[in-house]
């Protein structure tokens, strides 16, 4: 994460700038309706953590409500019976996702923090970083925060947050000139399939496959990022993407290696798509597993999660 302000100046510590998030938090005032005023986004639990090399950093909880997603549905498998959650009146569709942001910048006195962000939908970079700069700049105006230029005076500032992946070089490398050898489409929850299948045939999933000629000169995530709009308007939810490499693409004379195909599943409703082919990502496992929608911290995660920043 970085925090810049116009006109520059020296910023607060942002230890002091984490504990006024953690007062909005508990005051209920870091909550935003966005696009259009369609969805709600907010921080729902804040608090200091330390990391184990004694590095402080701040714990935040996102969510992300959409009153029109499609309800959740169980299926029993032994019967196939479904079982819907219909919203209420009022109601949206929840979703959360977990954060770290290390209070101690990545150099001596630089703008630079480093931030890991739980993979969840629709909680991408763009909302959260979105969410932040909100914030810090509500921060900034209700504490009548003033900044000291390079002249030593005391000037009113308006904060700047931005999130940028940590790339994944490999993978960027290996798609920049890619030939891509196969593209799905996947919606794995079927409303209204439009298909009347026989007796005793069930209908899991929709599938698309489809024969994708890159123009020359566009890359891979540039194709991807022009076929999104399309894939949501026709239902799809998802991408499953195999490319070959451009080395190896040219040393394998049209004949496919599955050991040498890079391969990506992207959720299509992520607003920054391509940057989701590189991202820099580490799994870890929890014996208490979490739901599409959390109101409390799961420390577990968070341990986890903090283990990987140290």
């Amino acid at each position: 994460m970085t925090i810049d302000s116009s006109p520059p100046g020296r910023l607060p510590p942002m230890a002091e700038l984490g504990d006024y998030l953690i007062e909005r938090v508990d005051a209920d005032l870091a909550r935003k309706f966005v696009e259009r005023e369609k969805f709600e986004i907010a921080i729902v639990r804040s608090r200091k953590i330390a990391l184990s090399n004694g590095d402080p950093a701040l714990a935040l909880l996102f969510t992300f409500a959409d009153p029109d997603a499609p309800d959740p549905a169980n299926i029993h498998l032994p019967t196939r019976r479904v079982r819907r959650f219909d919203k209420e009146e009022g109601e949206a569709r929840g979703y959360s996702a977990h954060a770290i942001l290390c209070l101690t910048p990545t150099e001596y006195g630089g703008r630079r923090f480093r931030v890991l962000l739980e993979s969840a939908e629709r909680l991408g970079k763009s909302r959260v970083s979105q969410m932040l700069d909100y914030q810090f700049r509500a921060i900034f105006q209700s504490k009548e925060i003033v900044l000291e230029n390079d002249k030593g005076d005391e000037v009113a500032a308006k904060p700047k947050v931005r999130l940028d992946t940590v790339t994944n070089d490999r993978l960027r490398d290996s798609v920049s000139g890619g030939v891509i050898k196969s593209l799905k489409l996947i919606d794995p929850i079927l409303e209204q399939s439009g298909f009347d299948p026989p007796e005793g045939v069930r209908i899991r999933r929709r599938e698309m496959f489809l024969k994708v000629d890159v123009p020359p000169g566009q890359q891979v995530q540039s194709m991807l990022k022009h076929l999104q709009p399309w894939a949501r308007s026709q239902g799809f939810r998802e991408i499953y993407v195999e490319w070959l490499p451009e080395h190896e693409a040219a040393a394998s004379a049209g004949k496919l290696n599955a050991r040498n195909v890079e391969r990506a599943k992207i959720d299509l409703a992520q607003r920054d798509i391509g940057e989701t082919l590189f991202a820099k990502k580490a799994f870890v496992s929890v014996t208490r597993p979490l739901t599409d929608l959390s109101t409390e911290f799961s420390d577990e995660l968070l341990d986890a999660m903090a283990a990987l920043m140290e």
